[in-house]
């Protein structure tokens, strides 16, 4: 019987294929001769061109993408709602610090900034319809998969020429095969052990989320990367020894208080 993870592996390298299928059945879902003139229908409903033969409205179409991105500044990582952090992060603040953490690249790795950030800014764009899905969500990885796709075309088409654009990078991300995709799937991973380190500061839990860092534990593959997080860990280390230092201090008697108490 194949593993959780063994599973995972074995979707994640036809995923690509998959999304390239789909692509075709959900952006052309139907197509109608109405009055003399062809169209397509889309998932959100809209055509390119009506029954009159007019165009739609691109700016509506605009405004409608910017409320779906809206919505990642309000939707909160699962991950962390359901552990009951406080106050947790949202996909949009996820999604922004990777797409700041393209600017630790000093030019020297041969990675593509730009394009680093671009993929950043998308791979999570999705959720802007279907929500934060984890593997604690029982959904597999496939309907997932199908379930973001679905998202991303409804999404794509909203912006006209650029659609192809966005679902490539989509693609790209999930098929994890250029050094770009799996620079940024580092980050991905970065970010998280990375805010799992802030909760634990803010919070003054030490040690707290370190399923989180378990979860990570030899995936990442880029050197910068590597490095961050062996000093993510270090930093780590060293808040819960003072952590445990300052409460062994508190539970403690005073050396004053003890030679007060032994003078009476």
């Amino acid at each position: 019987m194949l593993t959780i993870y063994r599973l995972s592996t074995k979707l994640k390298k036809h995923s690509y294929d998959l999304c390239s299928k789909l692509s075709k059945l959900v952006a052309l879902r139907e197509t109608h001769v109405n009055g003399g003139v062809m169209h397509r229908v889309t998932l959100n409903g809209h055509s390119g061109t009506s029954e009159d033969g007019v165009q739609r409205n691109k700016y509506a179409d605009y405004v409608k993408f910017l409320e779906l991105v809206g919505n990642l500044k309000h939707i909160k990582r699962t991950g962390w709602v359901l552990r009951n952090v406080k106050d947790c992060e949202t996909i949009s603040g996820h999604m922004y610090r990777m797409g700041m953490m393209s600017f630790l690249l000093d030019g020297q790795q041969g990675l593509d900034r730009i394009h680093v950030m671009e993929l950043a800014l998308v791979h999570d764009l999705a959720e802007s319809i279907v929500g934060d899905i984890t593997p604690y969500c029982g959904i597999s990885r496939e309907e997932k998969l199908l379930k973001e796709f679905s998202a991303m075309t409804e999404i794509a088409e909203l912006l006209g020429p650029s659609k192809d654009k966005l679902l490539e990078l989509f693609n790209e991300y999930e098929e994890g095969k250029t050094p770009e995709a799996k620079f940024v799937k580092d980050l991905d991973r970065l970010d998280m052990v990375m805010q799992a380190f802030e909760y634990e500061k803010r919070d003054n839990c030490p040690m707290k989320h370190q399923e989180f860092f378990d979860s990570t534990k030899g995936k990442f593959s880029h050197p910068l990367v590597i490095n961050i997080v062996n000093e993510i860990n270090a930093q780590r280390e060293r808040f819960a020894e003072a952590s445990n230092d300052g409460a062994a201090d508190n539970s403690s008697p005073s050396r004053e208080a003890a030679a007060s108490g032994g003078s009476r």
